[in-house]
């Protein structure tokens, strides 16, 4: 059922928090930011044997608090972001896959939406991030299926040395742009509170060149407007050294206009698009730490309400609507899961999974929607072994129940050796298959759902050599990874016969590439030089069947994803003080399967 009141809701629970501190007016906007000293040392773990992980430094994420997670994927990693300007939507392309094949998870549960399979990552503010970790191709396997490019896992945690501390936080920006983040630590050694409430507006009406108009006007980025309004809470209580209880709540408001098509040579306020997304998230769990073991329970919900709408202007009537889309989903997540020590050289990870989503969307313009209830299953088992000093050896398995339908399954081999004992040389290899079940609005959406639709296989290989070297007060790591991937049943929305678009499987993509990662840190007295560059290259080619004879897109790259891309952040600091350059640049996209010149495209 749509849920009318989840916005009276979201702004009851907001004044709870902001009234139970009753003070943020009183609070000048003085930073006052506790200087913290990064430090990693590479650890021979067999439970990461073969699999690629990224870690995002939580300085970075200090450092920019006031964007969303979309300019920090952007501008520290390899995954590229398809963006459709500031504040609207925002996708990810994990080595050259579908928005879809990239897993989220807040805290433990799945935030991707079951209507789409996917994530907007401008709707998730940096502001609430502690820890942000990126799982690449089948390592995904371990936090859950369907990740075919890979996962960005989102988490919070406790600091247990905390006992108060406030921190405020305000950026001001051109065309209208005001963001705020106001946070309230409190606690001891058995128990520890965050609060954090935040609002993020802007106008957003810059003037550009229009290029899809033969003209080419300057014109005015009208009806584009954003903003945002959140609160998250969380509370830890550690009754003993063995048990951890936390409970994590997250609520957003979410407005903006979406402006017209650039093809469109009409007055802007003659058509008006407006989308508002409510969310309420809540993870709730138990963590048990023995000797040989650690159990983990879980479960959350997660509440996601989205109301578009679009109005048309018709003369001597005034504005009508056109659409009037609301569309809810209510998921429950539940979890159980154990890392058990055989003995010192083995251990396991076992996990059961329980998923119920209930969705329910309805146009009220066409009178046209569907509301679905799907139960979905899950089991997990990983093996890890060190059976020597310099080898590590891994095997994940995953199967799936979802709906009435039980997937192939899933696996993930992995190795990972270390031929040098004086230097820090890793090298690490792994074969996976991995499967992405169709999203619900594939199957049901009216019109055009398409309930045959058979779930994506992927078959992906990988090897990686990591590096990293420390003398004195030089530090270097290095990491060249490349893949290459294999996906069968690639699902693809095309228009058909009936005169509406619908999902088929249809092709089959061959991704493949390399992924390379610089940091290099040099302390000269006290003076400190940063260096931190990320490369990709990126080949998605499409090798599906061909829709007509001479299909221009047969063997071509897909749209949007661009064969090279990256991004390097150079800092200088010098007793707190510090002054750094950040760039990200893209190759040459193609909006055209085909990847042909369009008119737009000069």
């Amino acid at each position: 059922m749509i849920f009318p009141g989840a916005r009276r809701l979201f702004f009851f629970i907001s004044g709870i928090l902001i009234s139970a501190y009753g003070f943020p007016q009183h609070v000048t906007d003085t930073i006052h930011v506790k200087e913290v000293t990064v430090t990693g040392e590479r650890i021979f773990k067999k439970e990461e044997a073969g699999i690629k992980t990224t870690r995002v430094d939580s300085m970075v994420l200090m450092d920019k608090i006031n964007v969303s997670l979309s300019d920090i994927l952007s501008e520290n990693t390899t995954v590229f972001i398809k963006e459709l300007g500031r504040g609207a939507l925002a996708t990810a392309s994990f080595r050259g896959t579908a928005p879809s094949h990239t897993q989220v998870l807040w805290n433990g549960i799945d935030i991707n939406s079951p209507m789409l399979g996917m994530t907007d990552f401008s709707l998730i503010p940096s502001f609430i991030i502690d820890n942000l970790e990126l799982e690449h191709g089948a390592a995904s396997l371990s936090s859950g299926s369907g990740g075919l490019g890979g996962s960005i896992t989102i988490q919070n945690t406790a600091d247990w040395d905390n006992r108060f501390a406030v921190r405020y936080f305000q950026g001001i920006g051109s065309y209208s742009t005001l963001n705020e983040f106001f946070e309230v630590d409190a606690g001891c050694r058995k128990i520890q509170s965050k609060s954090r409430i935040y609002r993020t507006y802007s106008r957003n009406d810059y003037e550009y060149i229009n290029k899809a108009i033969l003209e080419r006007p300057q014109v005015k980025n009208e009806n584009a407007d954003f903003g945002k309004t959140g609160f998250m809470q969380e509370v830890y209580f550690r009754p003993g050294a063995s048990n951890v209880v936390s409970v994590k709540a997250w609520g957003q408001l979410s407005e903006r206009s979406l402006p017209s098509v650039l093809s469109y040579e009409g007055d802007d306020q003659s058509n008006l698009n407006r989308q508002i997304d409510t969310t309420l998230r809540i993870s709730a769990d138990w963590n048990l730490y023995r000797e040989k073991y650690k159990l983990i329970v879980r479960s959350g919900i997660d509440y996601q309400l989205t109301n578009y709408t679009l109005t048309n202007y018709v003369g001597g009537v005034g504005m009508i609507p056109a659409i009037n889309s609301m569309s809810s989903s209510l998921g429950w997540y539940n979890h159980i899961g154990l890392d058990y020590d055989f003995f010192e050289k083995l251990s396991g990870r076992f996990s059961l999974d329980y998923n119920r989503h209930n969705v329910d969307t309805y146009e009220e313009v066409k009178e046209t929607g569907y509301c679905k209830i799907r139960n979905d299953f899950s089991a997990f088992g990983g093996i890890y072994y060190n059976p020597c000093r310099w080898l590590n050896l891994s095997a994940m398995f995953r199967d799936e129940l979802i709906g009435e339908s039980v997937t192939p399954l899933m696996f993930d081999i992995g190795a990972s050796f270390r031929p040098l004992s004086h230097h820090d040389l890793i090298l690490k290899m792994n074969f996976s298959r991995n499967i992405h079940n169709p999203a619900l609005n594939d199957l049901y959406w009216q019109p055009g759902g398409n309930p045959d639709l058979l779930p994506e296989q992927s078959y992906t290989g990988e090897v990686s050599a990591e590096y990293s070297v420390e003398k004195g007060n030089l530090k270097m790591e290095q990491v060249l990874t490349p893949y290459y991937s294999v996906i069968d049943n690639w699902i693809i929305w095309l228009p058909s016969f009936q005169g509406y678009w619908q999902p088929f499987n249809l092709k089959k993509v061959k991704s493949f590439g390399l992924e390379y990662h610089l940091k290099f840190v040099q302390k000269i007295g006290a003076v400190e030089l940063t260096l931190n560059g990320n490369y990709a290259l990126t080949r998605s080619l499409n090798y599906g069947d061909r829709l007509f004879l001479g299909d221009g897109s047969f063997k071509k790259q897909l749209p949007f994803i661009p064969v090279h891309s990256g991004n390097v952040l150079c800092s200088v600091s010098y007793k707190g003080f510090y002054l750094r350059f950040q760039n990200n640049s893209y190759g040459e996209r193609f909006t055209l399967s085909s990847n042909e010149i369009g008119l737009a495209d000069d």
